[in-house]
C-alpha cells in the first residue's frame, strides 16, 4: 500500500506542558484510522499538528511526500487535507449552502464545485431540504453533517474528523458514520478520525490507534482493540476491573 500520511517523532508543547511526545505513525492511502484514548491523551493536539493549526516543537509530518511541518493551514489544505474540527464551527448566520461554499475559494474548477454541491446535498438529504435555511437553526446532528460536507467541498484526499459523535444521539451518529463511510469509498478518501467511543470505532471498522499521555500505547484492528484489556491499558496504564472500564466507556 502507498503511504498517504507520515508522522515522524513529533512533539507538541503548550508552554512547559507536553501534549504529544515523540509520536510517530503512518497511514496508508484509503485507510480509515481511528484515534481513541482518555481525555487529555493528545488526540486533538495530534490532529492540530497535522493540519498546521498547532506548532510542533520537533519532528516532521509529510503527506504524499510533501513536507507539512511549518506550513500554514491554508497551504496544507491546498495539498488536499481537510479538517472537521471538534464543535463543528459552522457559520450560524450563513445558510447551509453558503457554509458549503465557504471552503471552495481555493478551487478554480467551477463546474466541479457545482457538481460537488449537488453530490453533498444528495448524500445528506436533510441539508438539501434546508439549503436556504440559516445553519445556526440546524440540530447538532445536522450541523455535524454540514461540517463534514463543507470539509468535502475542498476536494480533499485526506480528511480528519475530530469527535464526530460528540453530543449526538446514537441513531444520528449511525447516520453520520454511514454517510461518511459511503463517501470515503466513492471519493477514495483517507480518513483519520478522533473517536472517544472505542466501541463505536469497532462497529464502524478500521484501524485503531490508542493514545495516553501524548503517546501511542497500542494499535491494531478496531474490533480487536475494543477488547477490555487493551482499552484498560490505554486508559489506565494497566488492566482494571469491569466497573472501571464501564466508567471509561
Amino acid at each position: 500500500m502507498m503511504s498517504k500520511l507520515g508522522v515522524f517523532d513529533i512533539s507538541v508543547r503548550y508552554g512547559k506542558i507536553p501534549a504529544v511526545t515523540d509520536l510517530s505513525l503512518q497511514i496508508n492511502e484509503g485507510e480509515r484510522v481511528f484515534v481513541s484514548g482518555p481525555n487529555g491523551a493528545g488526540k486533538s493536539s495530534l490532529l492540530g499538528a497535522i493540519s498546521g493549526a498547532v506548532a510542533t516543537s520537533h519532528g516532521r509530518i509529510e503527506m504524499d511526500g510533501d513536507l507539512l511541518t511549518g506550513r500554514q493551514p491554508e497551504a496544507i489544505a491546498r495539498l488536499g487535507l481537510s479538517m472537521v474540527p471538534e464543535g463543528r464551527e459552522i457559520f450560524g448566520a450563513l445558510t447551509v449552502e453558503e457554509n458549503l461554499r465557504v471552503g471552495t475559494g481555493m478551487r478554480r474548477d467551477v463546474q466541479a464545485v457545482e457538481a460537488d454541491v449537488g453530490e453533498i446535498l444528495d448524500a445528506f438529504p436533510i441539508l438539501a431540504e434546508r439549503r436556504h435555511a440559516a445553519a445556526g437553526a440546524l440540530s447538532g446532528g445536522q450541523q455535524q453533517m454540514l461540517a463534514i460536507g463543507r470539509a468535502l467541498m475542498t476536494n480533499p484526499k485526506l480528511m480528519m474528523v475530530d469527535e464526530p459523535s460528540l453530543g449526538l444521539a446514537p441513531k444520528i451518529v449511525d447516520q453520520v458514520y454511514e454517510t461518511l463511510c459511503a463517501l470515503q469509498e466513492e471519493r477514495s478518501l483517507t480518513l483519520l478520525i478522533v473517536e472517544q467511543s472505542s466501541l463505536r470505532a469497532a462497529r464502524v471498522g478500521g484501524r485503531m490507534i490508542l493514545m495516553r499521555g501524548g503517546r501511542i500505547v497500542g494499535e491494531g484492528n478496531a474490533a480487536d482493540m475494543a477488547d477490555r484489556e487493551a482499552l484498560a491499558q490505554a486508559y489506565f496504564g494497566a488492566p482494571r476491573s469491569n466497573s472501571d472500564m464501564e466508567a471509561a466507556e
